[in-house]
């Protein structure tokens, strides 16, 4: 590996960025590295990401924590129950029975829909299996299995998930000041400096373990950015819905 490939981070919201920091930290601290600086520089990192954790938890700390979590919870029962019977039905004795369940199995394997992850990234894979859902055929199929409302009850909780947590940001956004404004500044400059550094060490004395951890720093830097572009994706398309509807509404 040459070098790394980091975007301005900036543009992150909190929750986004503090995935981010996490991930590297944890790559940081698991590197058996012994070069001086870039100890040193992984030390005041993983000192500023303590630092910066403690204020996102502070600020996230608002009753809609709980709403997004109790909703989060029935969608994933919901969608669990809906995956299990496409899989039960994916192995019936009728041929069409069982193309029916594979029709509905595949998108939850396409997108990796996992019910563990980050909320962010829940909605967005959701969103994108709920188009695949959308379309004629793969309509049909959920019809004839009975599972069209339960996915229409996820496509809900989804959105209003979304809609909770952007109001959760704008509640919070209040908090980016003080301690909370401070702790990402002083983050964002040594994550900078951090990866500047290694970038030079790559050039200039590269090892293997160096070149193994800035290979799983890229892989944490690589799905971050595809999340963020997938949320303003949908953002964009909601937005775009939104304006439609008003225009054909005058």
């Amino acid at each position: 590996m040459t070098q790394i490939q980091f975007p301005s981070v900036s543009k992150y919201d909190n929750a986004l960025y503090y995935s981010l920091i996490t991930a590297i930290d944890e790559r940081m601290t698991a590197y058996k590295g012994t070069e001086k600086q870039l100890t040193e520089l992984a030390s005041s990192f993983h000192t500023s990401c303590e630092r910066y954790s403690a204020a996102y938890k502070q600020s996230t700390k608002s009753f809609l924590t709980e709403t997004i979590a109790e909703k989060d919870a029935a969608r994933d029962k919901i969608t669990q129950v809906i995956e299990t019977v496409a899989q039960n039905w994916s192995e019936l004795p009728d041929d069409d029975d069982a193309l029916r369940g594979r029709h509905i199995c595949q998108p939850f394997k396409d997108f990796g829909y996992r019910r563990r992850e980050a909320l962010l990234a829940q909605n967005s894979k959701w969103q994108n299996i709920a188009q695949v859902f959308a379309k004629a055929d793969q309509a049909a199929d959920l019809a004839a299995m009975g599972l069209t409302t339960l996915v229409q009850k996820a496509n809900t909780l989804t959105q209003e998930i979304a809609d909770l947590m952007a109001q959760r940001n704008e509640d919070q956004s209040t908090y980016m000041v003080g301690e909370m404004k401070s702790a990402r500044t002083e983050n964002e400059t040594i994550f900078q400096q951090l990866m500047q550094y290694m970038n030079a060490l790559l050039v200039v004395s590269p090892t293997e373990a160096l070149e193994q951890t800035a290979q799983y720093i890229q892989q944490d830097l690589n799905k971050v950015e595809q999340q963020y572009q997938q949320s303003r994706k949908h953002k964009k398309a909601d937005d775009a819905t939104v304006e439609t509807s008003a225009t054909s509404e005058q």
